[in-house]
């Protein structure tokens, strides 16, 4: 990226980020990258460890501020604690990469207290990060909201239930968040992602005792972050990597989807107004 355009990405989403879900894998990749644009980051997550280091890494490299908040996201006043912290920071990026499915059963092989937990985790703080940074962007008029979601999103799975329904919700709420803010200079992106490189990744694998869950080739975090930064104002949705130019499948699925959110949005206004 030149000058030129590291510049224009700190003036339309900086000065701050705030990053969920920071402490490795895409969240990591992510932070770093956008630190290495210019942007000073808050890095969010339960390991306190990981982040110091993170943090560490990004003052070393890029010579950026960098606030850690250690926060369980599956709270109920997760959101209302993480705004507290950020105080009156300007945050010109939200990142939600949480909500990883850390028990991977059939939904009755699991209790409906921790299902509860995911589905806090990957609705409630969603919306209530969404109302309080999106709110802050659309005031200034610029700023960018990124949901790192998944392809389970896209309709039911076995052994993923309430991860892929929790996911479903964010998608649909960040296109309409789309639809609602793209005249607003904030720009919205679902990033649905497939099998990740990433030590949760991998160790589920292993738990589930896949064969080659060591050696398997999967996507590359790095690369992921990469995309999805590059593509955060083509919005709403963007399905990884059916979506990319290069892909084989060429199935351009997050296409369909804006279009259908605009066409919707169209004809309901004709009764629920503009």
């Amino acid at each position: 990226m030149s000058e030129q355009d590291t510049h224009a990405f700190t003036k339309k989403y900086g000065p701050w980020a705030v990053i969920a879900g920071a402490s490795h894998g895409v969240g990591a990749a992510l932070a770093d990258q956008v630190a290495a644009k210019g942007l000073n980051c808050v890095l969010v997550a339960r390991r306190e460890d990981a982040l110091i280091d993170l943090k560490n890494q990004l003052v070393d490299r890029y010579g950026v501020e960098v606030l850690v908040v250690t926060l369980d996201l599956t709270l109920d006043d997760a959101a209302d604690r993480l705004v507290a912290a950020v105080a009156d920071r300007e945050v010109g990026l939200l990142i939600y990469n949480a909500g990883g499915d850390p028990y991977i059963t059939r939904f009755l092989d699991t209790p409906v207290e921790d299902w509860s937990k995911l589905l806090h985790l990957n609705t409630r703080t969603i919306m209530r990060c969404c109302h309080a940074f999106g709110g802050r962007m659309v005031a200034r008029g610029a700023g960018g909201v990124l949901l790192v979601g998944s392809q389970a999103a896209l309709g039911g799975v076995r052994k993923l239930a309430m991860y892929a329904a929790t996911k479903s919700f964010a998608m649909t709420l960040g296109e309409g968040l789309w639809a609602e803010w793209k005249g607003q200079g904030v720009d919205v992106l679902n990033l649905l992602i497939g099998t990740v490189d990433t030590p949760t990744m991998r160790d589920a694998m292993v738990r589930q005792g896949i064969a080659g869950a060591l050696t398997m080739q999967l996507a590359k975090a790095e690369d992921i972050a990469a995309i999805a930064l590059r593509e955060l104002p083509n919005g709403p949705t963007l399905i990884h990597p059916d979506d990319l130019a290069e892909s084989p499948t060429g199935s351009h699925s997050g296409q369909a989807r804006r279009e259908h959110v605009l066409r919707i949005s169209a004809e309901s206004a004709l009764f629920i107004g503009d």
